[in-house]
């Protein structure tokens, strides 16, 4: 055997991997090879002991090409793999809510003088202005469970949708909440047409600068051949549980390895992305990010632990994503959570006592502005 076993295709790397400065990464890479074969990482020749091998290698640009060789008496060796360098990394969040519908219902029916005058805006405004926090809010076209569609909401708030776009986002999520899994097996022409769909009634009564490409999409399951439509759309990362998913509140989890809710990711991918947290897909030019923490499901002690379990470990990349759904916050749901407020609050309140930033992960390198245009 002879490869590279620290990291992998796609992998994403910084500071936390190596030492970082004058715009270098020292990035350590090491494998296994042969017994008493010489071996190079990108030229530089790596100290063996025994069929280990070691090399730090300098990146400096976004993407990295590393190159194990290694001769032997069967002939010439290699592997070539790419990273991703999360350069001038820094602990930051993104939270966004999934399955919105509720509140733009209540809004159009009741015409408040502001947004906030609405409760739960008035909520996400409340963590805003005390924690910083920003918002992405996945919108359904059409509510599932009363008669309303976002054609019917009023354009008389664009003003106040742009006044407050610094930290307040709205995106596409599907055209309804049922059926589940609406894109798994949806062709590319229906998942375009509700995107277009959604984005136009955003930008009408929201504004340009309202609108953000979205970091999930609904169940979080979209065919391979449909990224190309994503990334025309302009996503760059998709968020997902990808091994062993919650998917109901009672859902205990899998006795064995269980790909799902993840993009059809294969067990590898989704190993990795439950340990390591991100992959980048060449092939497809997108980023999977491996969602921490939904709200709705944990009570806001089992959030906070899991928090700080994710902040102690590197694998994290200084990254935590966090997400919930709005529905539970209305008294009118049948599964209305009393508390939900209080766990979304009890997770952006340890993220910021952590030193973890708000930012959208739509933005920059997963809302690291380093690098001007990530991909």
């Amino acid at each position: 055997m002879n490869q590279i076993t620290n990291i992998r295709n796609g992998s994403v790397v910084s500071s936390l991997n190596g030492k970082e400065e004058n715009g270098t990464l020292l990035l350590p890479v090491s494998g296994v090879a042969n017994l008493g074969a010489e071996v190079f990482v990108n030229g530089i020749r790596a100290v063996r002991d025994g069929m280990s091998f070691h090399a730090e290698v300098p990146v400096t640009e976004k993407i990295a090409k590393i190159t194990m060789e290694t001769f032997n008496e069967y002939g010439e060796l290699s592997q070539t793999l790419r990273v991703v360098w999360d350069k001038a990394s820094f602990p930051r969040y993104n939270f966004f809510i999934d399955d919105n519908i509720f509140f733009l219902t209540d809004i159009a029916k009741e015409r408040p003088k502001s947004l906030f005058d609405h409760f739960y805006l008035a909520f996400l405004k409340r963590m805003h202005d005390t924690y910083g926090t920003k918002f992405t809010l996945n919108l359904f076209y059409k509510n599932s469970h009363f008669p309303f569609e976002l054609k019917d909401f009023p354009d008389i708030y664009k003003s106040e949708f742009e006044a407050n776009s610094d930290w307040l986002r709205l995106s596409w999520h599907a055209y309804a909440e049922f059926p589940d899994r609406p894109y798994q097996n949806a062709s590319n022409e229906k998942l375009e047409s509700d995107i277009e769909l959604l984005t136009s009634e955003i930008r009408r009564f929201a504004g340009e600068k309202t609108f953000i490409p979205p970091v999930a999409g609904h169940w979080s399951m979209f065919r391979p051949e449909a990224f190309s439509v994503l990334r025309e759309h302009g996503v760059k990362a998709i968020c997902g549980q990808f091994i062993n998913p919650q998917t109901s509140l009672t859902e205990k989890g899998p006795a064995e390895y269980l790909c799902d809710i993840g993009y059809f990711r294969n067990l590898n991918d989704s190993l990795h992305l439950g340990e390591k947290q991100l992959l980048f897909d060449f092939r497809h030019e997108i980023m999977f990010v491996h969602s921490l923490l939904i709200c709705n499901y944990f009570k806001p002690d089992e959030i906070t632990a899991i928090i700080d379990r994710a902040a102690a470990d590197p694998n994290y990349n200084n990254l935590l994503s966090l997400e919930t759904h709005e529905q539970y916050s209305f008294p009118y749901y049948f599964n209305y959570l009393p508390d939900h407020f209080t766990r979304i609050e009890a997770a952006i309140c340890r993220a910021t006592e952590l030193g973890y930033q708000p930012v959208f992960y739509a933005e920059g390198l997963l809302g690291n502005p380093a690098w001007e245009e990530f991909c």
